[in-house]
């Protein structure tokens, strides 16, 4: 099935839990992307991959040694993304981004170069925000980077600042919907 078919119609069945009706558009991956250095990366890790739009992306700069770990709580995202991209890098996780310390340490990762967020924090209780922000933080190594783009709202930004004090907002009019890119970086 067409990954766009795929993401609207989980939309459409679980519009709290997907919140965006199209994948992210290529200014929006463009926009995330310019702001890492991939091919530099041990270890990257994505929340709320959906149907891979970004993923892709990322395995396409990441070296050859790197890996992404995908954490999705959408079990048909999860099969979509594991039956569409076969990459040895790419590890698919069907669990919340709350337990990111627990699967680093299954797989004896010691910590992440740079985290990528598209999950819809405006839809997820405030402990839970925080709770994923946190682990974030602590996981990423010193310099690395917590990328979190958002449709609709900037409300995730003052969370975001709680944790980290380097933090860069910056806009992308050219997604549906426009969305904001938040820069966080590990001081």
């Amino acid at each position: 099935m067409n990954s766009k078919l795929v993401f609207f119609s989980n939309f459409l069945n679980s519009p709290n839990e997907v919140a965006a009706i199209a994948p992210s558009s290529r200014h929006l991956i463009n926009q995330i992307l310019s702001h890492v250095a991939l091919e530099d990366a041990n270890c990257v890790v994505e929340y709320g991959p959906g149907v891979g739009t970004v993923t892709y992306a990322l395995l396409e700069k990441l070296s050859q040694n790197a890996k992404l770990l995908c954490f999705e709580t959408n079990l048909k995202f999860c099969n979509f993304i594991k039956n569409n991209m076969k990459d040895d890098r790419l590890v698919v996780i069907n669990d919340s981004a709350e337990n990111l310390a627990n699967h680093l340490k299954r797989l004896n990762i010691p910590d992440i170069d740079y985290a990528f967020s598209g999950i819809p924090f405006s839809l997820i209780k405030t402990k839970n925000k925080n709770g994923i922000i946190k682990i974030t933080r602590d996981k990423l190594r010193q310099g690395g980077k917590f990328l979190v783009y958002q449709q609709y709202s900037m409300m995730i930004r003052k969370y975001l600042k709680i944790y980290f004090e380097n933090t860069k907002t910056k806009f992308e009019f050219r997604n549906i919907p426009p969305s904001y890119v938040f820069v966080c970086e590990k001081t």
